[in-house]
């Protein structure tokens, strides 16, 4: 595990280097690395967090970990010198969309990312709430979905290759803000009709 972790951690600097010049290696950093997914006991994950500890902040400034359940994130959190920064896991309703976990998250600063949105979520990018949303200020229902899960305090992830469709969902995601302003109390039915879909 150790030489594994080193060897990576090694790459990725190399990797994200600012030049080709085999010196800048030395001047490299990573701004967040996550731990992709927890090891299968909690000591060995706590092992593994350890050794990228060693690299915190002089080559890594935070480190976050993804497809981790709550009670291994509590472990983590109370055992670690460096703490999670990060959690990037589904939201999707497998996990009862992490209710109690982002709850620990919000409580401890770590900011909860949510990945697989849409395609983990049929149901609700098809409710009666994120069409209502979406009708009512003229946008998408993935922008309505997005807008309803970031109003929760989840950063979404969202991956395309087109720049015009990434710039399509910010501006839709904008628009549902200045809506809410505008409508609060129609933004509040709907937010709270969205909470109960989670439920």
């Amino acid at each position: 595990m150790k030489t594994q972790i080193h060897t990576s951690v090694s790459s990725s600097l190399h990797n994200l280097r600012h030049s080709e010049d085999q010196n800048a290696d030395n001047e490299s950093y990573i701004d967040c690395l996550l731990l992709h997914s927890p090891y299968p006991t909690s000591h060995a994950t706590l092992e593994a967090w350890k050794i990228l500890e060693s690299y915190v902040p002089h080559k890594i400034l935070r480190l976050g970990i993804s497809n981790v359940p709550p009670g291994m994130l509590e472990d983590l959190f109370e055992n670690s010198s460096v703490k999670p920064s990060v959690v990037q896991n589904r939201f999707y309703p497998s996990t009862g969309y992490d209710v109690e976990l982002r709850k620990f998250c919000i409580e401890r600063g770590i900011m909860y990312q949510s990945f697989w949105t849409l395609t983990g979520n049929p149901r609700l990018l098809a409710s009666e709430t994120v069409a209502k949303l979406a009708d009512s200020v003229k946008v998408s229902n993935a922008s309505a979905l997005y807008s309803l899960v970031m109003n929760l305090g989840v950063v979404v992830l969202n991956g395309t290759t087109s720049t015009q469709h990434m710039q399509d969902d910010l501006t839709e995601i904008k628009e549902v803000q200045k809506w809410a302003t505008s409508y609060p109390d129609d933004w509040k039915i709907i937010t709270e009709c969205f909470a109960s879909l989670l439920e």
